[in-house]
Parts: C-alpha cells; sequence; structure tokens
C-alpha cells in the first residue's frame, strides 16, 4: 500500500471526529439559545445529542450538570462536572460545585477564581435575572432594616457596599449616605457599578483582604448576598470591626441554617445560623441589634428565605 492510501485512510477518522465535534459545537450553540428563552428541557435534548456526539465538548458537560442540578438529580450532576473538570482541569466553577454536592471537601469559603468568574459571565444580565426574574429583595430589605434601626432624622453616612455588584443597593440607599465606596471581585460587575455614577470609587478586590487594607472608616457597610459565598465569616467581621466608625453599622443578608454554624448547601451557596452570626458579630466587637426573617428572591419557583441582619460597633 503506497504511503498516500495510508495517509488518506488514517485522516478519515480524523475527519470525522472532526465533523461530529463541529455538529456538537452547533448544538450547544442552539441549546443555549434555547436556555436563555426558558426551553430548558429542549436544551437539555440538545445537549444530550451534542455529547453522544462529542464526549470532551465541555459546554455540554457543564450545561447538562447544571441541568441535573437544577432537576435534583445530585448524582448525574456530579458526573458531568466531573467530566467537566476533565475537560477543564482546575476549573474553580466545577470544582466548587462538585464540593457543594458533597463530591469532595467543603471548603470553609468560595474560592476568589469561582466567584470572580461566575459574576464575571452573570454580570451582563444581572440586573435582569435577579430583578427581574427572580424578584431579588435583599437591597430594599437592607434599607429599611438600617432605616429603622436608626431611627428618626439622621445625619447622612459614608458608606461602604461590600461586594457591590451593579450598585442595586448603594442605588437604594442613597437616601441616607453622604458618601459611597464599593468593592467587588468581579471586573465586569464593578464596571456595571460605576457606570450608575453613586460610588466615590469601585474597587476590584476580594472583600477581606480589601477591608484590612483601606485606610478609609465609614458610618455604615453593607453585605447584600455576600454571605452566602463565605462559611466562616469571621475574618469578615473582624475586617468590618477595623473600618466602622463608633457606632457604625453593619447591614447583612444571609441565607437562614437551622441548627450549627454555616454549611455550603447544595445550591452552591452557604446558609448562616442566627446563633453563629451573633456569636460571631460579638467575638468580633459587633452587637447584633436587628434580625428579621424575609424572603430574599425565588429559585425554581421557590421563595429562599434569608435573615437580615444588623450590627453596631459600641461607641
Amino acid at each position: 500500500m503506497s504511503e498516500s492510501v495510508r495517509n488518506e485512510g488514517a485522516s478519515k477518522p480524523a475527519a470525522s471526529r472532526r465533523a461530529k465535534a463541529a455538529a456538537a459545537e452547533k448544538l450547544a450553540k442552539r441549546a443555549e439559545k434555547l436556555r436563555r428563552d426558558g426551553d430548558f428541557d429542549k436544551s437539555a435534548e440538545l445537549l444530550v445529542e451534542a455529547q453522544a456526539l462529542d464526549p470532551d465538548n465541555a459546554d455540554a458537560a457543564w450545561w447538562l450538570g447544571d441541568h441535573a442540578h437544577s432537576a435534583g438529580d445530585i448524582r448525574t450532576a456530579l458526573k458531568q462536572f466531573r467530566r467537566y473538570l476533565r475537560l477543564q482541569p482546575g476549573d474553580p466553577e466545577a470544582l466548587h460545585m462538585i464540593s457543594a454536592l458533597g463530591g469532595r471537601r467543603k471548603p470553609k469559603r468560595a474560592s476568589d477564581g469561582y466567584v470572580r468568574d461566575h459574576f464575571d459571565a452573570f454580570a451582563e444580565h444581572f440586573d435582569e435575572s435577579l430583578v427581574g426574574d427572580l424578584k431579588y429583595q435583599a437591597p430594599r430589605l437592607l434599607y429599611d432594616s438600617v432605616r429603622k434601626v436608626r431611627g428618626g432624622r439622621k445625619p447622612r453616612m459614608d458608606m461602604l457596599d461590600l461586594g457591590c455588584g451593579t450598585g442595586l443597593v448603594g442605588q437604594r440607599f442613597q437616601p441616607m449616605i453622604r458618601k459611597l465606596w464599593g468593592v467587588d471581585l468581579s471586573t465586569e460587575m464593578a464596571k456595571r457599578a460605576r457606570k450608575r455614577g453613586i460610588y466615590e470609587t469601585v474597587a476590584v478586590s476580594e472583600v477581606t483582604k480589601y477591608l484590612k487594607q483601606t485606610r478609609r472608616s465609614f458610618d455604615l457597610v453593607t453585605a447584600a448576598d455576600v454571605l452566602i459565598y463565605i462559611g466562616d465569616l469571621a475574618p469578615l467581621f473582624r475586617g468590618v470591626r477595623r473600618v466602622l466608625n463608633p457606632g457604625g453599622l453593619l447591614a447583612v443578608s444571609t441565607e437562614i441554617r437551622k441548627g450549627g454554624d454555616f454549611k455550603l448547601t447544595a445550591s452552591g451557596r452557604y446558609a448562616h445560623s442566627l446563633k453563629y452570626l451573633k456569636r460571631t458579630g460579638r467575638e468580633s466587637g459587633l452587637v447584633l441589634v436587628s434580625d428579621t426573617t424575609a424572603r430574599l428572591r425565588y429559585e425554581l419557583g421557590e421563595a429562599v428565605p434569608g435573615t437580615i441582619a444588623v450590627f453596631v460597633r459600641p461607641a
């Protein structure tokens, strides 16, 4: 057999694999559009087809894992997230979700890489999805709780908005603040917060690191949907105590855990008990002065209950 014939024969399987990979990629893109349009079942069907054509299609693995996770099929979700991790070694989102689903040791906080990648990808549709689709309530709930704690007419405050996202919390607190600073780990989120024109600056940093390094002090620190990515709150609370003026307030939202201290749940978010919040605040030099149970948002059609807690640094 001539060399040219041998080469032609060898190239046929490779060409077939490339054709299947290209077809799988097209199916994955169609599935993405269907997912954005809310047709999750049809999207999943196309992803199954894509994976059958090309087992190495990373998008198919990730979104099939996400679909199974949403459906409560933890075994399949773990299988797909592990496949994705083999295709994308070291991926922080896959590592985090595998931990949340019990497939590896659960960390005391989400990694910086997970938070950064998650919110960089989410930033473009953040407001539309969170406020429009999920009926997000944390900014209003935090504002109402702080207003009740302060009572009456008070001087305007200098405020630090931890994990400021696109600026929804900062915007809500405008009636009671003098100056506003923000910090977020996601560059894309920080860009959108800056566009609101209400922040003095928006730093791109991990929040605990920022609290250790900033030379500013504040009358109010807020953290809406920040604690859900941090299990062990002691470093954060100590950092807040450092930057709060005497008599200053910390207002946070967190998902509810009954009993124990904190837990990384199958949702990929941390939940904290009120007892833990109170104790950690006290040990950090902050006193819990208000706690309210409320619906933070909806997820998969179900209300997500949370705690709105306000702490004070004693004068």
